[in-house]
């Protein structure tokens, strides 16, 4: 079900129970905090720890034995947005490149596309 008035934070926290309860024993998932207004002090901090502007919101790691097919396993990247919400430059900067390494990586505005994603069934 998706929420459309809800605020991307809903949407996400939705996204990631979701996750939870769907995906195989074993998966990871985990979100980067690069998102929201910080003080200039904290988002240098956060770049010299290595966070990346644009980065997707959810990365999620599936064990290699779970793919049918073992050479398509790569990292799955979210991107959550609102349903009219819009990818940033940054954003689509990321995106392309973690696709031309491989990565799979899906813009979600609720958990019924994430649903669709995990129903294609890449593990089994």
């Amino acid at each position: 079900m998706n929420l459309p008035r809800a605020t991307e934070y809903q949407i996400h926290c939705a996204i990631v129970e979701l996750l939870e309860l769907r995906l195989p024993e074993g998966c990871l998932v985990h979100h980067s905090p690069n998102e929201g207004n910080h003080r200039v002090q904290y988002r240098t901090k956060q770049k010299k720890m290595g966070m990346r502007p644009g980065w997707p919101d959810l990365e999620i790691l599936v064990p290699r034995y779970y793919w049918k097919q073992a050479d398509n396993w790569a990292p799955i990247f979210l991107e959550v947005k609102r349903p009219k919400g819009r990818v940033t430059n940054a954003q689509a900067r990321v995106h392309k490149y973690l696709k031309s390494i491989g990565c799979h990586v899906f813009i979600v505005h609720g958990v019924d596309e994430v649903s669709e994603i995990l129903d294609k069934g890449w593990w089994q």
